[in-house]
């Protein structure tokens, strides 16, 4: 399917949560720009094969965990914007992602201090 692979060793952690924030590194670190822009930035979702993100389960406590390690922003599925009402931990922005190519679109735009998508 793919025209390599890629391991990723991340110790006792299961689940699909991570897929966006996995590719995301994966194309920080093969490309010459900073996705972050020096931001601690956090974020969940499932990734598909064509991009597309879809949601997870247990956003509020992801929320919660990235902040208290310090993330100010996060990166959250379209499709879990319902579930971070009233949840979203102070001093943590939300930035509302569908696909993995608009993630990286909303990381540039936030570097270069356009306005991006919330939920």
């Amino acid at each position: 399917m793919f025209p390599f692979k890629v391991a990723i060793s991340v110790g006792d952690i299961g689940g699909p949560s991570a897929g966006l924030m996995f590719a995301l590194g994966i194309i920080d670190k093969l490309t010459p720009a900073n996705l972050t822009g020096g931001r601690f930035i956090a974020g969940t979702g499932e990734i598909e094969a064509n991009g597309t993100v879809d949601p997870i389960g247990g956003i509020q406590q992801k929320m919660a965990g990235a902040r208290a390690a310090g993330a100010t922003i996060f990166l959250a599925p379209a499709a879990n914007c319902a579930n971070t009402v009233g949840a979203v931990p102070a001093g943590m922005r939300l930035i509302k992602v569908s696909s993995l190519a608009g993630a990286i679109t909303d990381l540039n735009a936030l570097k270069a201090g356009r306005p991006v998508p919330s939920c």
